[in-house]
């Protein structure tokens, strides 16, 4: 027996040494595979079972986990690109919707420009050396939409900011006003605070045009209302302090004094209404 068998294995040993080599490459090549398969695959395993995409596999069976963990990565799999995909078109969506806006936006602020030039604003701004170009154009244009937000006639907002800083957006007063409207921080911090959401300003930002006229024009609207319409008032009220407008007695020296203010802005006022031919015979 003994002699049979080291016959036997005498006579296997070279065949199974010929085919050695050949044999452990496919093996090897079949381990390697199964491997990178099952690393992929047992990732994927705990992600599915917590997502309740699938059964939980019986422990001892090897066959049965390596179908699930299978199973769980191309699950995965799909629903990673179900997401990517409802991603990429919401994207798509919320992107046509910005376009959207973002032309409505330019025309409507190109319509507000063209109604800034037929009211006859450049006319005041001619002399101004610091606004130009696409900036001149976005102060026309704010001038006209902040003035219709807060119920105004924009050739009186054009009035004051002549008056005020004949259009100088670095204008500032011997009292510390500034801008375009000539607004005092404190003023314009105030107006800031009554909305929903206040946020501290900085003096500087005052020099900001869009900014200056649409503290500016909101500040007069609310005047307006506070002295029931009466707009001479309401202008005293913007030039010496809504507490000076109301101690006020028509008629008064302080009155008479104070009355200036407004008498300039409606005299502005009507040459941009009355048009360039009288306003050059002034």
């Amino acid at each position: 027996m003994a002699g049979a068998a080291t016959w036997g294995a005498g006579v296997s040993a070279p065949g199974v040494r010929g085919r050695e080599p050949a044999g452990r490459r496919g093996s090897a090549s079949r381990r390697r595979s199964l491997a990178l398969l099952l690393a992929f695959a047992c990732g994927a395993s705990a992600s599915g079972a917590i997502l309740g995409l699938l059964k939980q596999p019986d422990p001892g069976d090897r066959a049965d986990q390596f179908a699930f963990t299978t199973a769980a990565a191309v699950e995965l799999a799909r629903v990673a690109e179900d997401r990517a995909r409802s991603a990429r078109t919401e994207l798509r969506a919320a992107k046509s919707r910005l376009d959207a806006l973002s032309t409505v936006g330019a025309e409507q602020e190109l319509s507000d420009y063209q109604e800034a030039e037929q009211i006859g604003v450049p006319r005041f701004m001619k002399d101004s050396t610091t606004l130009w170009g696409d900036e001149r154009r976005r102060v026309m244009a704010a001038l006209v939409r902040e003035s219709r937000r807060n119920g105004l006639d924009p050739a009186l907002v054009a009035a004051v900011i002549l008056v005020e800083s004949r259009f100088d957006p670095f204008a500032v007063s011997s009292v510390g006003a500034r801008g375009l409207m000539q607004l005092m921080p404190p003023t314009a911090q105030w107006l800031l605070e009554k909305d929903s959401e206040p946020v501290k300003i900085r003096p500087a930002q005052l020099f900001n045009p869009v900014l200056n006229i649409e503290l500016g024009t909101s500040y007069i609207a609310q005047l307006m209302d506070r002295f029931d319409g009466d707009l001479t008032r309401a202008l005293i009220a913007y030039n010496a302090g809504p507490s000076v407008a109301r101690a006020l007695r028509r008629g008064s020296k302080s009155w008479r004094r104070l009355e200036t203010y407004p008498k300039n802005v409606l005299a502005a006022y009507k040459s941009l209404l009355t048009g360039p031919e009288q306003l050059a015979a002034r």
